[in-house]
């Protein structure tokens, strides 16, 4: 093997340099001046004049020797670029008419490679779309590079990133020397009064130091400030600029004007600037957190807060750990007794800002960058094989062009002409198929893309694309070189062009290429079967409801409309009522936290009788579910044990509780809780455990289930709260998407300034909450069918130039008796070799490769043995029906008029 290549390789790069590339202008000057020299010597010497001194005298009359090299070689440089450049404009431009003909003479041919080309490098362009908009494009922000992001741990807990808390936050602030500021948000949703109809959006609540840590202005107007950002100040908010022209028509004059958001009055003092967001939340309205930075020892507990932060000058993001790290100390000297920062209880974590954002994203982006990167390969190889059969047919005109004075040089510069008039053609049509492409995913998976706004095809996109065309151009317009040759052009003209052969190095190099497309497409499939192995284990996992004909959205009373809590629960008990009475409604409830992806709630709980041990669970609880009667029956949830709410749990002094498996297993594992009483922190009130109920996922499908209790809604009245926001759930007898336009016009009927948001079905929530892993696993299907639809139509290309190479030999043996099957046989098994190798080189690929893919599975091996088995296999039999169709094609050669031609 190495013996084949390397003087191939050699052979190779002495053809494309030895005549590409000109001798020097400073060896020419030299080898001229030495010519001259030596002439004016003899000239000397036949005067009489000895050997020494006429070469002293020769280099006298020359006069300054390294000046006059000097000039002779600048002169010498001028020619040369005038002479090139003049030339190479000719030769381009007859090249390119050149290959512009050959490809309206062979219109399939063309068609083909371009369509091939097109499909490679169009996935490029649309993946690196997406590439540059979510990781190459800078995030909005001044400086992004110097941000972190600040989280607080709770290892005992298992969580290792949580919130922070409000003394948290203003202490860090305080005493931390690396961070020129820290900002706390948290996002949430708000309802806003608009100039045409009430809207539920994404908001924020934010301390002013938030926007001057990120270095945003506002637009229009100005950000809120610090005094305003403080506990009985004017209330005020910022909009962005997407809302400020959805909602309000982008009036120049908003800024001042008073609006109502959750019912309250709020002036309006900034609009921000377009693209602004955090967290790709899609924030509408961002308002001040009102937290009294002096009056907060109490909150010490209530972790709420994301924290982002700037670097101060010259400080690294090691040493801001470090600074952070030694805080603890502090914090620990200080608060001693108290619900504190320490290294084993409540750690801080500091991390950079766009890692932290991307999150995996990062991951399946690149992921697929080299998934499409193995696409353009194959189509590369597809193109250099139709190259090396073309060129073999145009041996005699190769041939005749150096019989005519065409150097080696010449050749090289027309092959790679008409592998760059092909390349930009299929990446003109390339980059139109892959805007088309983008759209199409913007537009059917948008969940699925971080950063979906910054996607798009701009000059970035299409200098890639460009770049691309040409490298691609001339890595497959070297190929028919191989045809060139000093023996395969003479043999061609001794042989008169009257039958066409094939040179052993091509035929190598065709057969390789094949090994090579059915490699890589066997790595690709690999990877997609894996992936649709593991979103097929994740859609079957049982999120411990029935999501079927569940119709879900969301609403929010106002604390102004509704002030008391007991007006709250008035208000949704009437609302259930009503919706009840929809024609086609099962069953109505409500809930805080709707399935199965939602935020933690991490709340401490006493459990009466358990004893705190230090290799025992912390008493605290996963979820807090508040939720309306019939909530298990609507959501088709099962009592394992015990019962659920009823009427008689709505009187002032029951107190009663559901808990669900999860959370028995984990605190009473050697008795139920049935009987047993939980009491919230800080409350008087015990909740007796009246019904087991199955785990629900809560935390995403993948997660695994957390500890889980239930509350009724209006027993939060006895804690001194309302639960205002709630998801409504309505099962119904048939679509419920039908049903909607009734339910918003039955809640408007109730209070027609409350908004409806994210009014979907629970199936389109379930998929929404596995979108990214969705999103990976159709584009690598996706560039997977691509990958195999190319290694079978290479497969076929070779196998079908093979058939025509050899139809005398075909001929003669059916002549000789042969039968169909036999011909069959004798082509399949070329194609069959040829699908062998690649697959089990492309399997031995796929062992490492599909290692990258771990973090993205779910219950699947890297390794899984089915798919490793049926992903080479497949593509072994869809290339040996590539190989059927051109074997079947020499069964219907007829001998005599082969033997005729010969």
């Amino acid at each position: 093997m190495t013996r084949r290549v390397l003087p191939f390789v050699v052979r190779l790069t002495h053809r494309v340099t030895g005549g590409v590339f000109r001798p020097r202008v400073e060896d020419e000057v030299a080898e001229e001046f030495d010519f001259h020299l030596e002439m004016l010597e003899r000239r000397l010497r036949e005067g009489g004049m000895e050997p020494e001194a006429a070469h002293t005298e020769a280099l006298s009359i020359f006069g300054n020797k390294e000046q006059l090299r000097s000039d002779c070689e600048h002169e010498g440089r001028r020619r040369d670029w005038e002479v090139d450049m003049r030339e190479r404009w000719i030769e381009s431009v007859r090249d390119i008419r050149y290959a512009l003909r050959q490809m309206t003479r062979a219109p399939v041919f063309a068609a083909v490679a371009v369509g091939t080309l097109a499909l490679g490098i169009g996935a490029n362009s649309a993946v690196f779309s997406v590439v540059n908009g979510v990781l190459l494009e800078p995030l909005p922000y001044n400086e992004p590079g110097e941000l972190v992001t600040i989280t607080s741990a709770f290892p005992g807990l298992g969580f290792d990133r949580f919130w922070i808390s409000p003394p948290e936050f203003f202490e860090l602030k305080a005493w931390s020397h690396s961070f020129t500021d820290v900002g706390g948000y948290r996002t949430g949703t708000a309802s806003v009064e608009s100039t045409d109809q009430p809207l539920r959006v994404p908001s924020a609540v934010a301390s002013a130091s938030f926007f001057r840590t990120l270095g945003v202005e506002a637009a229009t107007g100005r950000i809120y400030t610090d005094d305003e950002d403080l506990p009985g100040a004017d209330p005020v908010v910022v909009l962005s600029d997407g809302l400020w022209r959805r909602a309000f028509g982008a009036d120049p004059e908003l800024v001042g004007k008073s609006i109502r958001v959750n019912g309250q009055p709020q002036t309006i003092v900034g609009i921000l600037p377009a693209g602004f967001d955090i967290e790709d939340a899609k924030i509408d309205i961002w308002r001040p957190l009102n937290i009294d930075p002096n009056d907060h020892q109490n909150r010490r507990g209530n972790h709420f807060l994301n924290l982002v932060a700037r670097l101060g000058p010259g400080v690294s993001l090691d040493q801001a750990r470090t600074e952070t790290d030694q805080l603890l100390d502090r914090w620990v000297e200080e608060y001693p007794d108290t619900h504190t920062l320490s290294r084993d209880f409540h750690a801080l974590t500091v991390r950079d800002f766009r890692t932290d954002v991307l999150g995996e994203a990062r991951t399946q982006v690149l992921l697929l960058l080299g998934a499409v990167g193995f696409v353009l390969l194959i189509a590369c190889a597809n193109v250099a094989n139709l190259l090396l059969a073309r060129s073999e047919a145009r041996t005699k005109e190769v041939a005749v062009r150096v019989a005519m004075g065409a150097g080696q040089g010449r050749l090289t510069r027309q092959f790679l002409t008409e592998g760059l008039t092909l390349a930009l053609t299929g990446g003109g049509a390339g980059l139109v198929l892959g805007y088309f492409a983008v759209q199409a995913l913007l537009a059917t998976n948008p969940d699925g893309i971080p950063r979906s706004s910054s996607v798009g095809m701009d000059g970035s996109v299409m200098l890639f694309t460009l770049a691309l065309s040409v490298g691609t151009g001339l890595l497959f317009g070297l190929a028919p070189l191989l045809n060139t040759s000093p023996k395969k052009l003479g043999m061609s003209l001794r042989e008169g062009g009257t039958r066409s052969t094939s040179s052993g190095a091509g035929a190598r190099m065709r057969r390789s290429l094949v090994v090579a497309e059915v490699a890589l497409a066997v790595v690709l499939l690999t990877g997609s079967g894996l992936m649709v192995r593991s979103l097929t284990a994740l859609n079957a996992v049982d999120p411990g409801f029935d999501p079927e004909n569940l119709l879900t959205f969301n609403i929010s009373t106002p604390s102004n409309t509704y002030p008391d809590p007991t007006d709250v629960g008035d208000f949704y008990d009437r609302l259930l009522t009503e919706l009840r009475a929809i024609p086609g409604v099962q069953d109505v409830s409500a809930m805080n936290g709707l399935p199965p992806l939602r935020s933690v709630d991490a709340n401490d709980t006493e459990f009466e009788g358990l004893e705190r041990t230090q290799d025992g669970p912390a008493f605290n609880t996963d979820y807090w579910q508040f939720v309306d009667l019939g909530y298990l029956e609507t959501m088709d949830i099962r009592v394992l044990e015990g019962r659920d709410f009823n009427l008689t749990d709505l009187a002032p002094d029951m107190a009663t509780i559901l808990v669900n498996r999860r959370l028995a297993q984990v605190f009473y594992p050697d008795g139920g809780p049935m009987g047993r009483r939980i009491r919230p922190p800080g409350s008087d009130t015990w909740f007796t455990v009246v019904g087991i109920v199955d785990d629900v996922k809560q935390s995403g499908l993948k997660a695994p289930t957390g500890t889980e209790i239930y509350f009724l809604s209006r027993q939060a009245e006895s804690l001194g709260f309302a639960i205002r926001t709630r998801n409504i759930v309505i099962r119904t007898q048939r679509d419920p998407l039908a049903i909607v336009s009734m339910v918003r016009r039955t809640v408007w009927t109730q209070d027609s300034s409350l908004p409806l948001s994210n009014v979907q079905t629970m199936d389109q929530n379930i998929a929404s909450s596995v979108a990214r892993s969705r999103f990976l696993t159709m584009l690598l299907g996706v560039f997977a069918g691509v990958a195999l639809v190319l290694a079978a139509v290479g497969t076929y290309g070779v196998i079908s130039y093979s058939v025509a190479l050899r139809s005398r030999e075909i001929g003669i043996r059916i002549a000789m008796g042969a039968g169909a099957g036999s011909v069959v046989g004798l082509v399949v098994r070329n194609g069959a070799v040829l699908a062998v190798a690649g697959a089990l080189i492309g399997t031995l690929g796929a062992f490492g490769v599909t290692r990258l893919l771990a973090s993205q599975l779910y219950e699947v091996s890297t390794t899984d043995p089915r798919t490793f088995i049926i992903a080479p296999l497949f593509l072994i039999a869809v290339a040996l029906l590539a190989s059927f169709i051109p074997a079947y094609r020499g069964t219907r050669v007829d001998p005599v008029t082969v033997l005729k031609q010969e």
